[in-house]
């Protein structure tokens, strides 16, 4: 099992540092990865949001690509309606190039109503401009160096792309959910971001893959400490922020759910012990122990619906202090990972 690092680079509204100081932390766990043994580091991205969650996650992973020398690299992920697909394509392929062919092109269709009414775009549109650009995308990744794209969504004329990615064939890894776009993404040959799906397998088959060549990759919020009191502590405000952004975020109409379906930190304290990760949603938690944590992961792994190839973990939160995302991080390298291969 590959086991990378996952990054949401964003503040704390109500403890905000300013940007330069929390990129530089978010940089540094990277690079930190790098030295643990980490085998990736994945990036996401949102926009316009009052945490500032990191707009730009090729950026981002460019300047680790300049501080690293091994780990794989990625985006997990890139919302590509609100992305011009040969502008995306460019710096894809340039920042292959910077890393020296690590980069893995995580991809999805975006998911928060503010993104779609700023910028101007139809979540009606979300899924049939995330496959025309993606579809474009690779061709340019292709061998033409010359030629014209009109579609649905985006025209191009006298497309010149000669600056193509290191890599044959960047990796590519689809972010979302439902039948239809599980199996368009097994009938192009993507890696999945998520727990898995009987659907993307049989797809896969469908498409005469062989299901074993292809990743699939969902990990935790971990937080780790020499008592479960201890860790939890580090981590609960920042994670309960972090699952609010989503089980409180509006529909796609714009309606928000009701008060009482946030997170609070009574229900975060309750739900930190051996329960599914489905009963946390959208991410586990785990807070505990080196040595507790390991059954807890095992357990976790074991009821994805597909067997993990990949398991990505957070272990910096909205408002963590360095000294706790260290020590989760130097436990996990050192106490944990050795259990779970």
């Amino acid at each position: 099992m590959k086991i990378g690092l996952m990054m949401a680079p964003r503040n704390l509204p109500s403890r905000p540092k300013s940007p330069a100081e929390f990129y530089q932390d978010y940089i540094g766990d990277a690079v930190r990865a790098e030295r643990l043994g980490f085998d990736y580091v994945w990036v996401g991205e949102h926009h316009m949001r009052e945490c500032q969650w990191t707009p730009s996650s090729i950026v981002t992973i460019s300047a680790v690509a300049s501080l690293t020398k091994r780990i794989r690299l990625g985006t997990a992920i890139i919302c590509l309606p609100f992305h011009n697909p040969l502008r995306l394509a460019e710096d894809v392929a340039v920042v292959d190039a910077i890393s020296g062919g690590r980069f893995e092109f995580g991809i999805g269709p975006g998911s928060q109503y503010e993104e779609f009414r700023t910028f101007g775009i139809s979540p009606k549109e979300m899924f049939g401009r995330s496959w025309e650009a993606i579809d474009f995308i690779e061709r340019c990744f292709g061998p033409e160096k010359h030629f014209d794209h009109h579609g649905n969504y985006y025209n191009f004329e006298d497309v010149t792309f000669t600056t193509k990615p290191v890599q044959k064939r960047v990796p590519i890894w689809w972010g979302g959910f439902g039948p239809k776009n599980l199996q368009n993404a097994a009938r192009r040959g993507y890696h999945l971001f998520s727990p898995g799906s009987p659907v993307y397998d049989e797809a896969l088959r469908a498409a005469g893959r062989d299901p074993s060549q292809f990743h699939s990759g969902f990990g935790p919020f971990l937080s780790l400490a020499d008592t479960r009191e201890k860790a939890f502590e580090a981590a609960a405000e920042g994670v309960m922020y972090f699952l609010n952004f989503y089980i409180m975020r509006k529909n796609l109409e714009g309606v928000s759910p009701p008060p009482e379906a946030a997170l609070t930190l009574e229900k975060m304290a309750a739900a930190n012990g051996p329960v599914p990760p489905t009963e946390l949603a959208p991410f586990p938690f785990i807070a505990d122990t080196p040595e507790a944590a390991v059954p807890r992961l095992k357990e976790m792994i074991a009821r994805m619906p597909r067997k993990a190839s990949h398991l990505p973990i957070n272990f910096r939160f909205p408002g963590s202090k360095s000294e706790d995302v260290e020590r989760s991080m130097e436990l996990f390298a050192t106490r944990v990972r050795p259990f779970l291969d």
